[in-house]
């Protein structure tokens, strides 16, 4: 397991070498992968700290994804029947490093919430929908502006450092230098080539964001209620991964952060008064 763990965190493979003595830079061999998929991949590892339950028979809407706020641990379903027949789900923390009373708090009250926060992208107007696409399409114009000057600016220097690259060999077989000097020289146009060349790839990535996300992230929030309760329980736990950025249980209480864009919609549509004022609670 700890090989896998270090070929997966080992930039070799995507064209960057790392050394104590130079730090990063562009090897001479080919790569076996791109960039984009290296970084993907970090992006995985990473998100390992949501850690696998042991509940594959039943479906709980917030497996996984809940954390005490007191001490860190995972907050953990299970169900429990009443003497009526009802059965009611509950989350409790597990208690690992043995600081925490268990404490059961009912599912439909962490929901609560999340309802709330639904309403209130529902109730965005499909006129301030379109204002939003306009404006934020507005915001990000010189980010696109730049992502393409940029794009032209390292093809230009890409065909320059290719010509350049023919040009050496041209002199290495006419033997106007030697194998050593054209060795050299051919090794630095490569390694700015690969540099060029994932660069590249960032920036045609950016664009192609801000190009394609804007209408559906809005179209999307807009209709998140609907979505949410039309779905089956393994669908909206992945929805809610989608759209809550680590949220943790305090008593009974649910607490999380927006993950971008939503917390951008939002906010836009509040500062201009297009949502409802928040009450006190909020």
């Amino acid at each position: 397991r700890s090989t896998i763990a270090d070929i997966l965190k080992d930039p070799f493979y995507c064209g960057t070498a790392v050394s104590k003595m130079y730090g990063s830079y562009s090897h001479k061999y080919p790569r076996l992968i791109m960039r984009e998929l290296f970084d993907q991949c970090q992006e995985v590892r990473k998100g390992k700290a949501k850690r696998l339950q042991k509940f594959a028979s039943k479906e709980f809407i917030f497996r996984g994804l809940l954390t005490c706020q007191n001490c860190g641990c995972s907050m953990t379903p299970e169900l429990k029947t009443k003497k009526s027949g009802k059965t009611f789900t509950y989350y409790s923390c597990t208690n690992a490093k043995r600081v925490c009373q268990r404490i059961y708090v009912p599912e439909k009250n962490l929901l609560e919430p999340v309802y709330k926060l639904l309403d209130r992208f529902e109730s965005i107007t499909e006129e301030a929908q379109n204002t939003l696409i306009v404006e934020l399409r507005k915001s990000t114009e010189a980010e696109v502006t730049f992502h393409k000057a940029q794009v032209n600016r390292i093809r230009t220097e890409y065909e320059q450092l290719k010509q350049r690259d023919d040009r050496l060999l041209e002199a290495y077989l006419d033997q106007s230098i030697t194998k050593d000097m054209y060795d050299k020289k051919h090794q630095e146009i490569h390694d700015r080539l690969q540099l060029l060349e994932i660069e590249l790839s960032e920036h045609r990535k950016a664009d192609y964001d801000y190009q394609t996300t804007v209408a559906s992230v809005i179209s999307l929030a807009r209709r998140a209620r609907t979505i949410f309760e039309s779905s089956e329980t393994h669908e909206q736990r992945a929805f809610l991964n989608y759209l809550l950025q680590n949220p943790t249980v305090k008593g009974k209480k649910l607490e999380y952060k927006l993950r971008s864009p939503f917390d951008l919609v939002l906010e836009m549509a509040s500062c201009v008064n297009w949502l409802p004022r928040l009450d006190s609670n909020q």
